[in-house]
């Protein structure tokens, strides 16, 4: 008697309720697949990889109390073989520069068909990764023709971003990350002029249009 291979164990992480259930649907009709159940935000998945951890996390970057960026970052360190996959609507440089910078395995647009997000599971537990046709053509894009590279931002640098598009002041800041108020001047500093801005406004304004901040 053959045995029959173990089953890739998924979750679907997605604030938006119908998508995330409408993607389970669709995946757990796969003979191969174990569909392990759905998320509305990172902390959630965490909490469902410490009971039972899946294979591939399909995840949304917009979510509330952890975003995808901060999920993955955690999720690598934790369970360094998990793969992740970003379902995403979005495909401005900021976001998938962010993805790029913290390894996740794949980057698909929420208008992918069914084969196509099979084929990218599939594909990304073989050790490759997955991009679907308008994240490659964006990348492609900006690698050969941009004449400015995409902003590099660290995960201190993202947070602080993220902070002050909240309107936190450098005091609440200096608390929240554990950093004295010199260090948290000079990360604001050297924001601005990483995004070449004339003030704090300004860099926001910027952020969210390159997509290196999620919805306003």
């Amino acid at each position: 008697m053959i045995d029959k291979p173990n089953p890739i164990k998924l979750i679907i992480a997605d604030d938006h309720e119908i998508l995330a259930n409408g993607m389970a649907s669709i995946l757990a009709k796969q003979a191969d697949f174990e569909m392990l159940g759905t998320a509305q935000n990172g902390r959630e998945v965490l909490e469902m990889m410490a009971i039972n951890p899946a294979d591939v996390i399909v995840m949304d970057l917009n979510m509330p109390v952890l975003d995808g960026i901060e999920t993955t970052q955690i999720l690598k360190k934790t369970y360094p073989k998990v793969k992740v996959l970003i379902l995403s609507m979005f495909d401005r440089e900021g976001y998938i520069q962010n993805a790029l910078d913290i390894g996740v395995d794949g980057y698909v647009l929420k208008n992918i068909g069914e084969k196509e997000i099979i084929s990218a599971i599939h594909r990304i537990l073989e050790g490759k990764t997955y991009f679907s046709q308008d994240v490659m053509e964006k990348v492609a894009i900006k690698m050969r023709h941009e004449p400015e590279p995409g902003i590099k931002l660290s995960a201190t640098e993202r947070k602080m971003l993220k902070y002050l598009s909240e309107g936190d002041t450098s005091g609440e800041i200096s608390e929240k990350m554990n950093l004295a108020t010199n260090s948290v001047m000079s990360y604001r500093k050297l924001l601005l002029q990483k995004f070449e801005a004339k003030n704090v406004s300004h860099m926001i304004k910027m952020a969210y249009e390159k997509g290196y901040l999620g919805k306003p």
